[in-house]
């Protein structure tokens, strides 16, 4: 069974009332229903989002490990794992992380998701002050928002003001 749109705003309004026993309830009735990789992928995007959202960091890391290969897009449970990672004080660990993301790769396919994993690689470059950032910015474009996990926006002015308090 595929979560369906209605499923997914269920799970969303569940999230945001912070009613984790139903959103699992959803979930584990996805998961044991799902016939193809897509539906597979998609309760296990979604269940890793609200394990995140709990706070339950290390349990997303984890399922995002061992499920990530059914995404089409590896650059998205990449993504997620390294801003969990920030999340957690852990930078180094959420560079890593990016640092195996195929994201020229995917920039055809899934250019939405490949330019967030590059922005955000680069932010956490800036964050340790890794100046080289500065060379690299113009693959960003100009008009570019990044959302973080805590729903503030970031753009490219960010990093640069971010490398001059460094």
């Amino acid at each position: 069974m595929q979560l369906s749109d209605n499923d997914i705003r269920k799970i969303q309004k569940l999230m945001r009332e912070k009613a984790w026993s139903p959103v699992y309830a959803l979930l584990d009735d996805a998961r044991d229903q799902a016939i193809t990789r897509e539906d597979k992928a998609r309760e296990t995007y979604w269940r890793s989002i609200a394990l995140k959202n709990q706070g339950r960091y290390q349990e997303a890391i984890d399922l995002l490990r061992k499920d990530g290969t059914l995404f089409n897009s590896q650059c998205l449970p990449l993504k997620i794992i390294a801003e969990v990672l920030e999340r957690m004080g852990d930078d180094q660990g959420a560079l890593r992380e990016l640092s195996m993301a195929p994201i020229e790769q995917e920039m055809e396919d899934f250019y939405g998701l490949a330019i967030d994993t590059k922005f955000l690689y680069f932010y956490l470059l800036a964050k340790i002050g890794d100046r080289s950032v500065l060379n690299r910015l113009s693959e960003i474009p100009d008009d570019y928002r990044h959302i973080t996990m805590g729903g503030k926006f970031l753009t490219k002015a960010d990093v640069v003001a971010l490398l001059n308090r460094t």
